[in-house]
């Protein structure tokens, strides 16, 4: 609503109250807290923030790794790291557990409860491999053309090879880069809030709930408390209020959970 201006002549006056509550209780006063006026919205700020941020080369991390270039190269053409979970299987060809070391030496542990019970068995002894090299040879291409057949026959036998993976599993340290390359992307874009090319005002909540910015210029602004959660009990409540203040106007706005971003429990 508009009411008459106590501003200079040709600007215009902001005044809020905001007030949060949690779910089912009763709205309190937000004392204290910083809001800020904008030029424009903050998914703007935050894609500039990218931006300027270079974010982490995947392929450039996987080639860190110390596994086969087999696995490297599935890695870049899957474009993940994870080696483990319930989608993890139905990425695996038959080839991809078979030509791929670290899946191949995974599949054929995580089955060596079913030796015996279907799964394949060597015919010959490990000596052999060096005493009776010819023999080995054989009895190998045997045993890995029963292993291929019995995986095709039992897809479902994937399962469990991401146990024996552990080890070589990097998504703990990409997600580690990622999560430092948000937090680098949020320090750049508050830094970019507060500069003059975007920051047109900003002010506190008083100890009733209330601020006030004078002496605007007309325009079309974004209001807002940035990234900075108001906690009530169980909610996170952030504002961005999109507000047009014309010259010689008096504005008043009520912020509450109603008109806020609202971040329900656990998010």
């Amino acid at each position: 609503m508009g009411w008459p201006s106590t501003a200079q002549q040709g600007t215009a006056t902001l005044e809020f109250n905001v007030q949060a509550a949690p779910t089912g209780g009763r709205a309190e006063k937000v004392m204290r807290h910083p809001f800020y006026l904008l030029r424009v919205n903050l998914e703007t700020i935050e894609q500039l923030a990218r931006e300027q941020s270079a974010p982490p080369d995947l392929a450039a991390f996987i080639e860190e790794q110390p596994v086969s270039p087999e696995l490297k190269e599935w890695m870049k053409e899957h474009e993940t790291v994870k080696l483990r979970g319930e989608d993890f299987p139905a990425l695996l060809s038959v080839d991809d557990v078979l030509d791929i070391p670290e899946f191949r030496h995974a599949y054929v542990t995580a089955n060596q409860i079913m030796v015996g019970l279907g799964f394949p068995k060597r015919k010959v002894k490990l000596t052999d491999r060096t005493k009776n090299p010819e023999k080995w040879e054989a009895d190998d291409k045997r045993y890995w053309e029963e292993v291929r057949s019995y995986l095709i026959l039992h897809p479902e036998s994937k399962r469990g090879m991401d146990q024996h993976l552990l080890d070589i599993n990097a998504t703990p340290e990409w997600n580690a880069r990622q999560k430092r390359h948000q937090q680098e992307v949020q320090r750049r874009a508050l830094q970019l809030a507060h500069t003059p090319r975007f920051l047109v005002a900003h002010t506190e909540t008083n100890y009733e709930g209330f601020a006030r910015l004078r002496d605007l210029p007309p325009g079309r602004y974004w209001l807002t408390n940035l990234w900075n959660e108001v906690r009530a009990g169980d909610v996170h409540l952030r504002w961005e209020l999109l507000v047009e203040l014309r010259a010689d106007q008096r504005l008043y706005l009520e912020l509450n959970n109603a008109n806020a971003r609202y971040d329900p429990p656990g998010f």
